[in-house]
């Protein structure tokens, strides 16, 4: 196929036109891939049934981004999924090349997630399978399971939760080939969601934090019999009525967490976006 929509306007205008009707006729839904045959998701609805290798062959868009078509879009939240399902295809020209995109999302993680320097080796080496595979003289899978499980054993060593062990993490979550994975994109994008709960909390100290996990580790190790018994235990209503102003910390903690996650969350589509107009 000649780049995105087989470089032909129509292509992408029928396409958009189909869009469009879901979303006029309110079948247009976002989250886990679905077709019923009726409406479902945007990957769902474009080719009436849900094959991200099918979207790849019928509009040029590369495999690993088709992979991420319905993923961003959830991410984007009730009130601009449908701008974002439009604007996947709206911002990219008829014969766009699209091929680069996938590592330049990629690029952009991994920089977030300080692989460029806290895993310096492993990203280049990961960097010159990615240029192999580009060159169109691709890499042997084991050439990418081996740097896969080495980028692993080098994780393992460093302490849980550390920038090393979270850079490392992500260079293994995208040492996959990306001309014939679907999946790379939206599983390293977790990975990088799941990153903003270890943004230091200034409210929320490490002392107090080791008192509030110690003290709920107390409640569920006491009430452990009760719910082998088939009880229902309210394990936070005992810890606020054990500790109020600890409890409370914990939770408003949580709070701040959850809406860290939320605010990366919704930056996804803006991201894949800026990189898809980029190609025009």
């Amino acid at each position: 196929m000649s780049g995105a929509f087989g470089g032909d306007p129509a292509v992408k205008a029928a396409l958009l036109d189909r869009l469009r009707a879901h979303v006029a006729d309110d079948t247009l839904r976002f989250g886990a891939t679905a077709w019923d045959g009726r409406g479902g998701t945007p990957l769902g609805v474009s080719t009436r049934g849900g094959d991200s290798a099918d979207y790849a062959d019928r509009f040029g868009y590369p495999l690993a981004l088709a992979g991420l078509l319905d993923p961003m879009t959830a991410y984007a939240g009730p009130d601009r999924a449908v701008d974002a399902a439009l604007a996947w295809v709206e911002r990219v020209p008829a014969g766009a090349d699209l091929s680069p995109v996938p590592e330049r999302i990629v690029d952009l993680l991994l920089g977030e997630m300080a692989a460029d320097r806290l895993a310096v080796s492993c990203r280049a080496e990961l960097g010159q399978l990615y240029r192999a595979e580009a060159s169109g003289t691709p890499p042997a899978r084991r050439d990418w399971a081996e740097l896969r499980r080495r980028i692993e054993r080098a994780a393992e060593v460093e302490p849980p939760s550390s920038d090393a062990r979270v850079a490392l993490t992500a260079c293994a979550t995208a040492c996959w080939p990306l001309t014939t994975s679907s999946s790379v994109l939206p599983t390293l994008i977790a990975v990088w969601l799941k990153d903003a709960s270890r943004v230091p909390d200034p409210e929320f100290g490490e002392a107090v934090r080791e008192r509030a996990h110690g003290m709920l580790d107390q409640i569920y190790r006491e009430t452990q019999p009760l719910r082998d018994a088939g009880e229902a235990v309210d394990i936070p209503a005992r810890f606020r009525a054990r500790a109020p102003a600890l409890a409370a910390a914990y939770e408003a903690q949580l709070a701040r967490a959850n809406a860290r996650y939320i605010d990366r969350a919704r930056s996804v589509p803006d991201m894949v976006l800026a990189h898809l107009a980029a190609v025009g």
